[in-house]
This record gives structure tokens, C-alpha cells and sequence, in this order.
């Protein structure tokens, strides 16, 4: 290797080593998780960052509570396809909790009842999930938090589709948005504490312009590094035809 320029290649090999160093501190643990004594790198504190900022703007239920109160008196007689019998049966039962007449057989659930009341029932449970009180739920179904919520998901997947294929079209459009605002989103979010951007402004700044500086660094280090070996851009002559 021949050095053409020994300035610039210790430049970039200074901003090299620099940039290195800095990267390797990133990927060590020494950053504090969510729980106390938790030792995490950066990014993943990055990620609890953003994640939790991300979950102070998901907040959709009180919305979602308020529209449905127009299906509190919407009746609905419809099978419902589970993926497998155990999903069906648990399906079935909070179903029944919230108030419809339920009954699974193999993987397939037979229901009647007030689709306002099954949705209301559905999104406080998602609700009270994204809110971390999974203990809740447990104490209400005598089931993990998450799983009550992943039932209820499958129950609006399945609710959609028999609603859509009896053309009750209205309804089945907001089964869908319920699902995927509401519950995916408890079943998501749930165990990451909620944060506003306003709160968190300090460090999304910081976060912004370290990450804006440490790549023109990295971009800086490896032009010096071409410079120092004498390797230069330049325009091709144009050709006439």
C-alpha cells in the first residue's frame, strides 16, 4: 500500500479508529433497560425509546369506544372459523363473558348476541392490556393477558370476514379498524410504558443530530482515507459521436 497523502490518511485513519470506538461502546451493555438493574446496549435502548413514544400516540380507544356505541344495537347470528379447537373454546367463553351466546364445536364458534357489546367488551380488555394491568385480566379470566387478547384478535378476524360475507359491509369496516387500532395495538404495546415526544425532547434532538454527525463522521473518515491513498473521483472525458 502506498501513502500518497500522509496528513489526510492519518486524518482518516484518527476518525477510523474514533468512529470504531464509539460503535463498539454502542453495542455494550451499558445503557439502563426498563427494569431496574437492566443493563441494555444502545440500540435496543433506541428501540424502548422510540417504542415508547410510538405508544403515547396509539392511545385510539376512547375514540373507538365512542363509535361503537352506534353497534350497541346491532344484532348478529354468524359462524365463526377459529384456527384451531383450543382457540375456539377459549373464544367461545369470552365470548360468553361479554354477554353473546356462544358455542364452539372443533375449531368453529356459533355466535348470537349484540355486536357493540362483544366490541365494548373486546376493547377494554385491549385496553386494560395496553395499560400494563395484565394482573386484570388474569384475575377476570384466569388467563395471561396476551392470550385473552390474542383470542379476541382472532374472534375480530373471524368477525370481519362473516360480516363481509353476509354484505353487512358497515359493520364489518369497523370490526376491522377495532382490530387493528385497538386490539393489536394492547397486544403490541403492551409492557412498554407510554411517553410524549414533548417529554422526550432533549434526547430525540440529541438522538437526531448524533446520528446526522456520526455518519458524516464515517463518510469524512473514508474520503480522507481515499484522499491519503491518492484515489480520486473525477468526471469521465465526454466522447463525440
Amino acid at each position: 500500500m502506498i501513502i500518497q497523502d500522509k496528513k489526510h490518511m492519518t486524518w482518516g485513519v484518527v476518525m477510523t479508529i474514533i468512529f470504531a470506538g464509539i460503535l463498539i461502546f454502542m453495542f455494550s451493555n451499558a445503557f439502563q433497560g426498563r427494569t431496574p438493574g437492566e443493563k441494555i446496549n444502545a440500540f435496543e435502548a433506541s428501540d424502548n425509546l422510540f417504542n415508547s413514544i410510538a405508544k403515547g400516540s396509539t392511545n385510539y380507544f376512547p375514540t373507538l369506544l365512542e363509535e361503537n356505541q352506534k353497534f350497541m344495537d346491532h344484532s348478529i347470528s354468524l359462524e365463526l372459523n377459529m384456527p384451531n379447537e383450543t382457540v375456539a373454546q377459549t373464544g367461545s367463553e369470552l365470548l360468553q363473558a361479554a354477554g353473546a351466546s356462544a358455542q364452539s364445536e372443533a375449531s368453529q364458534i356459533t355466535v348470537q348476541g349484540q355486536l357493540g357489546q362483544i366490541l365494548e367488551t373486546a376493547l377494554l380488555d385491549s385496553q386494560v392490556l395496553f395499560n400494563n394491568q395484565e394482573q386484570q385480566l388474569m384475575n377476570t379470566y384466569d388467563l395471561e393477558g396476551r392470550k385473552v387478547v390474542y383470542v379476541w384478535w382472532h374472534i375480530f378476524s373471524a368477525l370481519e370476514k362473516s360480516l363481509t360475507k353476509g354484505s353487512d359491509f358497515k359493520a364489518a369496516k369497523f370490526v376491522d379498524r377495532a382490530n387493528k387500532r385497538g386490539v393489536e395495538v394492547g397486544y403490541n404495546f403492551y409492557g412498554i410504558p407510554s411517553q410524549s415526544a414533548a417529554d422526550k425532547a432533549g434526547i430525540l434532538s440529541f438522538s437526531l443530530v448524533f446520528y446526522v454527525l456520526y455518519t458524516l463522521w464515517w463518510g469524512f473518515a473514508i474520503f480522507f482515507l481515499f484522499e491519503g491513498l491518492g484515489l480520486q473521483m473525477s468526471s469521465g472525458a465526454k466522447k463525440e459521436v
